[in-house]
């Protein structure tokens, strides 16, 4: 109940069977002593994965104004260093996601974290950012932003996404991320889900030359209810016309 305003959307919430998983493995529910006395970092989000990698991903909604710093002491946790985000902040005149890095690049404090942009590149379809994020030491972070996918919809073609998801796919692979790729959208299930879900059939296409489409998302939903979807029909299309 005291996290009740934290959730974004009042029909999306964690699964019972997947509470305590997500309590003990992320700490989105955590005790912390800060001056004053305690209080509770929470973060709506649920790990993902493929095969023997199954906490790949976090499956996250997208932060509210009183979830921001949550989400960055989530970041810092779990020694993220790429951060997915397939939602704009504002859509069709309505605000998905609070905007969780700084306006310019004058450094910004979330929490116990001072959060800076070193460089931002925009495309036509995506913007491709890169955090500091610093405490006693100092991280980076590189945001993957997908800005054409529109909520409840589809994007305009294929090939943009699935050349993002390669973007994204050859820089965990080459950095060597300690930490899981945290994505995200508005309420973190439908494109969320739909990112994940290519990410991890074309995994499975490359390695074991099929895809289980029904099987991995009927897995995702097991930890995170309402994973992908309506959009499930779009994973299907993508994969049927593009790649098999």
């Amino acid at each position: 109940p005291e996290n009740k305003d934290k959730n974004r959307f009042s029909n999306v919430l964690a699964c019972e069977s997947a509470i305590h998983y997500t309590r003990h493995y992320l700490a989105c529910i955590s005790r912390e002593n800060v001056p004053g006395g305690l209080t509770f970092v929470y973060c709506l989000c649920a790990y993902q994965g493929y095969t023997n990698a199954s906490r790949q991903y976090i499956a996250a909604q997208g932060p509210l104004p009183s979830t921001v710093n949550d989400f960055w002491r989530m970041v810092w946790e779990k020694r993220s260093q790429v951060i997915v985000m397939v939602t704009n902040c504002t859509e069709s005149g309505r605000v998905k996601c609070e905007q969780y890095w700084p306006l310019d690049y004058m450094p910004c404090l979330y929490g116990h974290l001072l959060v800076s942009v070193k460089s931002e590149d925009k495309f036509p379809s995506w913007t491709l950012r890169e955090f500091n994020k610093t405490t006693s030491e100092t991280r980076t972070v590189r945001h993957f932003h997908f800005t054409a996918w529109p909520d409840h919809g589809v994007p305009t073609g294929t090939e943009e996404l699935i050349q993002f998801r390669g973007r994204i796919r050859q820089h965990v692979e080459s950095s060597f991320s300690a930490g899981p790729t945290i994505v995200h959208c508005s309420a973190g299930v439908g494109r969320t889900g739909t990112l994940i879900a290519l990410d991890v059939l074309l995994q499975q296409l490359d390695k074991d030359k099929a895809v289980g489409i029904s099987a991995f998302v009927q897995q995702m939903r097991l930890s995170r209810p309402l994973m992908v979807q309506t959009e499930v029909t779009v994973s299907i299309h993508y994969f049927k016309k593009h790649l098999l």
